[in-house]
């Protein structure tokens, strides 16, 4: 790569990641340091509860892709094993959110377990789309949440028959390009862009494995990817009770409809946060934007978001602590 080139790679994501500072910054200007500090202070010896949601949404998350494993495999991999195998592809993620390398790292560090680099990455996938699904159904929910929020029952029930028949056939549309052998596909484009690589000979029969793998398990276990979903499903909704864990202990309160519409509606919010590393800042003012419109304090508002933001950071530490003592830059480049 061109000197240029590999200088822009790396300093757009410092700049997007200054931006996101800053705008951080300045929403705890604006809303004051005090009022933040009264709320986390209420939390006291007990701060340490907050996290304890996330920690279940975690093993759930885990549960869902044991499902996506071959069975040998969901018998011999530990859940707590996979919780933190999970945690350092997803601090990954967040760390690199456009790239997604995250995904093939959760692929290698299944390899102590004696599951093949193509099964793995089979799960991953599998295990993703189950994710996508629940996570779309999750955020359709809540956009007919918000509209009876709003005082617009007919409409909100309009927008869920629309919305969850959107999201059926989005996750029908993912499931079939997984049918059609997408690992074969793209091997092929690979092998017209650079026909004499060594490595893409080598890829050949671990492709096939893993286009084989994806169809076997959509044509034999439909139910299995199903509890796969059920399972994320479960997640997002606890998700719910974190929120209104959080507001509770920092003395404050908040309704069981506006957690369920904070929560549902934080997903695009993350996603359109995608250019800044962790989403830092502009998750932050997007969120807050949303509880102020639901008629939370402002001062309520950034503690909560910014609580979230603590407990990303102390699971993407672990996850990351894992990485570094289990694989670390042979894991990022799937070696």
């Amino acid at each position: 790569m061109p000197a240029g080139g590999e200088a822009r790679r790396r300093i757009v994501p410092l700049l997007a990641l200054a931006a996101g500072l800053s705008l951080l910054g300045w929403l705890l200007h604006h809303i004051g340091f005090e009022p933040v500090w009264e709320r986390l202070r209420v939390l006291g010896w007990a701060a340490p509860l907050v996290f304890v949601p996330y920690l279940v949404i975690a093993m759930i998350d885990a549960r869902g892709w044991r499902f996506a494993l071959p069975p040998a495999a969901r018998a011999r991999i530990p859940l707590p094993g996979l919780m933190v195998t999970r945690m350092a592809g997803e601090a990954v993620n967040s760390l690199t959110p456009a790239a997604a390398l995250g995904e093939p790292v959760k692929a290698y560090l299944l390899r102590p377990w004696g599951v093949t680099g193509s099964e793995a990455l089979a799960s991953v996938v599998i295990s993703k789309t189950a994710l996508i699904a629940s996570q779309s159904l999750f955020t359709a929910l809540g956009i007919v949440a918000l509209l009876a929020r709003i005082g617009r029952p007919q409409l909100a029930l309009g927008w869920l028959v629309v919305l969850v028949t959107i999201c059926v056939l989005f996750t029908m549309g993912l499931v079939w390009v997984q049918h059609r052998g997408p690992g074969a596909a793209l091997w092929r484009l690979v092998r017209r862009v650079a026909p004499r690589a060594r490595l893409v000979d080598r890829l050949e029969a671990s492709i096939s494995v893993f286009d084989r793998r994806l169809h076997d398990f959509y044509r034999g276990e439909p139910r299995t990817f199903l509890h796969a979903s059920t399972w994320h499903f479960a997640g997002w909704l606890l998700g719910v009770v974190e929120v209104v864990v959080m507001v509770t202990m920092m003395g404050s309160s908040v309704s069981w409809l506006d957690a369920f519409v904070i929560e549902t509606l934080a997903q695009p919010i993350r996603a359109m946060s995608i250019v800044v590393p962790a989403g830092i800042g502009t998750q932050e003012l997007g969120g807050v934007w949303l509880c102020t419109f639901l008629g939370m304090a402002e001062a309520d508002a950034v503690t909560l978001w910014l609580l979230k933001r603590a407990r990303e950071m102390l699971f993407d530490g672990v996850g990351l602590t894992y990485l570094a003592q289990h694989g670390g830059r042979r894991a990022v480049r799937g070696e």
